[in-house]
């Protein structure tokens, strides 16, 4: 099996899709039992691998933000920048 990189938005569309497809969210996904039970083996482990794929993208490019604002931004706190972010998203 060869590996192949992703970017959040492809990780996010193919939760997105699998959302669809069972018409649940990824939220019930993880959280109710009944649901989970609806989802074949192989979506299953791609839900899962989307979902901690996403959620690491998402941290690293949080991260990634919060130095490019040090940088600009001299003395902007992590709180600053986590705002300028949720205005930018």
């Amino acid at each position: 099996m060869s590996e192949r990189s992703i970017t959040l938005r492809e990780a996010q569309d193919r939760l997105r899709g699998l959302q669809v497809k069972y018409k649940f969210s990824s939220d019930d996904f993880r959280n109710k039992p009944e649901c989970r039970s609806q989802v074949t083996g192989e979506d299953e482990f791609d839900w899962e691998s989307f979902l901690v794929h996403s959620e690491v993208l998402r941290e690293q490019e949080e991260e990634l933000q919060g130095q490019y604002l040090a940088v600009v931004v001299p003395g902007e706190s992590a709180d600053t920048s986590k705002a300028v972010l949720d205005l930018v998203a």
